[in-house]
C-alpha cells in the first residue's frame, strides 16, 4: 500500500518536474555577421567583427529555445575604411548613440531534415521590427554546433540612412545579412 502511494505522488509531482534547457557560447573566432548592400549597382560587403549572445536549446526541444544576440555596431568592418567609418555617423547606423543591434528569437521551427527558421525581433537605430532568420544546423553533438543562416532586411525600417540616404535609388533598400554561428556548451 505505501509503495502505491508513493508511486501516486511520484506521478502527481512529474508534471512540476523540468528538464534544464542547455546553454550555450558562441565560439567568436569561428563565428561571423557578414552584410551585403547594393550601392549604384554593385555589392557592398561588411561584417561585425564583436558579438555575443545567449543561446539556450537543443533541436530535438525547439519549443523551449531562445536566443538573444547583441552586435556592437563599432565593430563594422569594410573592405573600404572610409565606408565602414560612414556607417558609424548619425545618417547610417549612428553608432554613437545606438552601440548595439540587438535580435531575440524564441520561435523555431523545422523546415526540412536540417534546416530551421527562427521568429523574432531586431531592434536597431531604435526602431524593433519582426525577422525570420532561416538557418541550417551543420553540425550537432552533445558539446557544440555549427550553423549557417541568412535574412533579408529592409534599411529604411530601421533608419538605416538618413536624409538624402533614405532613397532607395542608389542604395537599394535590401540588405543581405548572413552569419555562420558555432557555439559550445557553456
Amino acid at each position: 500500500m505505501k509503495l502505491l502511494a508513493g508511486l501516486g505522488l511520484t506521478l502527481l509531482l512529474l508534471p512540476a518536474v523540468t528538464f534544464a534547457v542547455s546553454s550555450w557560447k558562441i565560439v567568436p573566432a569561428s563565428s561571423h555577421i557578414t552584410f551585403t548592400a547594393t550601392q549604384n549597382g554593385a555589392p557592398v560587403t561588411g561584417e561585425f567583427q564583436s558579438f555575443m549572445g545567449e543561446i539556450q536549446g537543443e533541436p530535438t526541444d525547439l519549443k523551449d529555445s531562445h536566443v538573444k544576440i547583441a552586435v556592437d555596431i563599432n565593430s563594422v568592418k569594410t573592405s573600404d575604411g572610409d565606408v565602414a567609418s560612414t556607417l558609424k555617423t548619425t545618417d547610417w547606423f549612428d553608432s554613437t548613440d545606438f552601440s548595439q543591434a540587438v535580435f531575440t528569437a524564441d520561435k523555431f521551427t523545422q523546415t526540412g531534415k536540417n534546416t530551421y527558421t527562427a521568429t523574432g525581433t531586431l531592434t536597431m537605430r531604435g526602431e524593433t521590427r519582426p525577422v525570420i532568420l532561416s538557418f541550417v544546423l551543420n553540425d550537432y553533438s552533445d558539446k557544440s554546433f555549427d550553423v549557417t543562416g541568412k535574412t533579408t532586411l529592409k534599411r529604411t525600417a530601421f533608419g538605416v540612412g538618413q536624409g538624402d540616404w533614405s532613397k532607395t535609388d542608389a542604395i537599394k533598400d535590401d540588405v543581405l545579412v548572413e552569419f555562420t554561428l558555432k557555439a559550445s556548451k557553456a
